[in-house]
């Protein structure tokens, strides 16, 4: 008997269910490629290659990325893992993981953030600090410059005393996230010491001490940007500066290198308004910046509850993010009976209901590693999954992550 050709209502589904790649290893195909092998030799080419969970407390959305980083740094030229994690605090961990420096669980304490400080994550850097060719490993997020406060504190100290009193206070505010114009100011009045006076500076300490203090002056000058920017343009600002950071990593790797981000998807998505991490990536690499979404149908998430009276919970507590909307990317992904797979969107010859459909927008879960009434745990924002993704990965039910 003919089967049908697919009406128009069901070439989306029909096609989606046809390319969908299982995320373990087809049963009908023990020896095929899963989605993420599958997915990782499709993205070879990518300068700048982005994971990007939905939900940040989750197990199995850190897990999956964990297992797509695995496999993407196995590949030729890529030497360098970006995380969405304080620029000055990971210096920290990219020494553990490269030289060996100090414990895996207590370099992710030092990052100052539940998120990244769990069973799973310390898995993923267990295995980094294991592999012989070890990654560099990069922090983006311009927030929280506690410990460039501390490196350039110390530096001056030591070498140029005379420089600290007109800047220590705004500089202990920074460390805060505290700040306006005047911080920008007192770390250009910093960054122009270091320049003009760098050979008295490194006959003072050292050639790597200065280095040192040189890079998380850096550091600090984003974080001044940004803590002195209105807070209705910050958004905008926070993306531009993730970027330059990340370009700043691609730009220190070998000519081929290559780099891995590791963030929340709200960031890698390229969305233009604001301008987001991804959309400054995309525009400065094209083809070279690609981008997957990892998403959960259902389950259960860990976050902090941030009260409106008494502000954020001293521990992350559990939350469910509740089934999603029938008109959800994730219910479109994951019809009754869908395992979890992965979905290249950048496949040649793709049907015009399914191009019309990418192009559309339609809702999406967004979590972060806080929750409160205006951001709850069923909380959604729209997106364009033709425009802003390469491919998604979806994982029908979701726990908690372990949190240390």
């Amino acid at each position: 008997m003919t089967v049908p050709d697919p009406g128009p209502d069901d070439a989306v589904p029909a096609w989606l269910a046809a390319h969908a790649r299982p995320v373990g290893v087809p049963d009908d195909d023990p020896e095929g490629d899963d989605g993420v092998t599958a997915w990782v030799r499709a993205v070879a080419g990518g300068r700048v290659v982005a994971l990007g969970p939905t939900v940040a407390g989750t197990r199995e959305l850190a897990q999956l990325a964990g297992r797509v980083l695995g496999g993407l740094v196995a590949q030729p030229g890529v030497g360098t893992l970006a995380l969405q994690t304080p620029e000055s605090a990971t210096t920290a961990l990219d020494d553990h993981v490269r030289r060996g420096t100090g414990s895996a669980s207590a370099v992710l304490d030092l990052l100052g953030s539940w998120s990244w400080n769990t069973r799973e994550v310390l898995d993923v850097v267990r295995r980094l600090a294991e592999d012989p060719r070890p990654v560099r490993v990069a922090g983006v997020d311009p927030r929280h410059p506690a410990a460039a406060v501390r490196v350039v504190g110390r530096f001056l100290r030591t070498a140029a005393p005379d420089v600290l009193p007109a800047v220590a206070d705004t500089l202990a505010d920074l460390a805060l996230g505290r700040g306006d114009e005047t911080a920008r100011v007192a770390v250009d009045r910093v960054q122009a010491r270091l320049d003009q006076d760098a050979p008295a500076l490194m006959a003072a300490t050292s050639p790597e001490r200065y280095a040192e203090a040189v890079r998380h002056a850096g550091f600090l000058a984003r974080a001044a940007e940004l803590v002195a920017t209105p807070r209705e343009r910050a958004d905008a600002v926070a993306g531009r500066l993730m970027a330059e950071a990340v370009l700043e990593a691609l730009d220190a790797a070998a000519p081929d290198g290559r780099v891995v981000l590791w963030a929340h998807a709200d960031h890698v998505v390229a969305r233009d308004d604001p301008p987001s991490l991804g959309a400054h990536l995309r525009e400065r690499l094209g083809d070279g910046y690609r981008a997957l979404l990892l998403t959960a149908g259902t389950g259960t998430t860990r976050a902090i509850r941030r009260r409106r009276l008494f502000g954020p919970a001293r521990t992350p507590s559990t939350h469910r993010l509740g089934a999603p909307r029938a008109d959800a990317l994730e219910s479109v992904l994951l019809p009754d009976g869908t395992r979890d797979h992965v979905l290249d969107l950048r496949v040649p010859d793709v049907p015009p209901a399914v191009a019309a459909w990418a192009d559309a927008t339609l809702p999406r879960r967004s979590v972060g590693d806080e929750v409160s009434t205006a951001a709850p745990a069923t909380a959604v924002v729209p997106c364009r999954p033709g425009a802003e993704l390469d491919a998604i990965a979806v994982v029908r039910t979701v726990h908690p992550a372990w949190a240390r």
